[in-house]
């Protein structure tokens, strides 16, 4: 006993002595190492999402909505679509609910506060519209002999273009039972080719609230230039590309 406590106090007397080196502080390498790996789960995550999102979408999800999103719209296939709006008579403002006609592209710039995107094949719109409350801007071609008529037989083309965000939906299309969503690549941008049956179209008024919806034909949208791009027309997926490449 006496000799382990004579060790004892041997110990104690070299700990005193031994310059101990001052510990680190470790809590800014755990904290960016736990932040690193939460957020490369969430990637996969959204990955994974994504991916199935996409899968039901093209194979019709019957069962269950698939949701697809761009930068500024929405993609939605669901089992049914629910009733439009009933049609509006007038001009094709009124009826279509574009918002206020403008006089030119360039007034209808400066309104919207953005670069508007023109398709060169098809030159200067016939009317121009901007919508404030879903900050779209519609670019409106009446059917001649390049342009077929949609199923209104005032309208070649609507190419509606709104700033694109990721926290902001400026429109949004509901695909039923028969509808195809296809995805493409539109001038380097990420889009969709949707057609078949008819299809459902609305805006997103302020407030992230949708409204006036309307069925719709075939549609080409994608993102370009920091704007979504939706092209509604009777042209066939090859032609409907080759107007979206024109678009400058």
């Amino acid at each position: 006993m006496a000799e382990l406590e004579r060790l004892e106090a041997r110990l104690t007397d070299l700990a005193a002595a031994i310059e101990w080196p001052q510990t680190p502080d470790l809590r800014p390498s755990v904290r960016s190492g736990i932040i690193t790996s939460r957020r490369r789960r969430r990637r996969q995550l959204r990955l994974l999402l994504i991916a199935a999102a996409l899968a039901l979408a093209l194979i019709g999800g019957a069962a269950a909505a698939a949701y697809i999103e761009l930068r500024g719209a929405t993609i939605q296939t669901v089992p049914t679509l629910p009733s439009p709006a009933p049609t509006r008579s007038g001009p094709i403002g009124t009826r279509l609910e574009l918002g206020e006609r403008y006089p030119s592209v360039a007034a209808a710039e400066q309104a919207a506060g953005f670069k508007v995107l023109v398709p060169t094949s098809l030159g200067q719109p016939d009317e121009v519209y901007f919508r404030r409350s879903a900050d779209v801007l519609t670019l409106v071609y009446h059917p001649r002999a390049d342009l077929p008529a949609t199923s209104d037989p005032e309208v070649g083309a609507l190419v509606m273009e709104a700033k694109a965000s990721v926290d902001e939906r400026s429109f949004g299309k509901v695909v039923g039972p028969g509808g195809r969503v296809e995805p493409v690549t539109v001038n380097g941008g990420r889009g969709f080719w949707i057609s078949g049956a008819p299809h459902g179209f609305f805006f997103y008024a302020g407030g992230g609230t949708a409204d006036q919806f309307r069925l719709a034909g075939d549609v080409l949208i994608w993102n370009q230039g920091g704007l979504v791009v939706r092209i509604e027309s009777a042209l066939d997926e090859p032609k409907a590309l080759a107007l979206a490449g024109t678009m400058r």
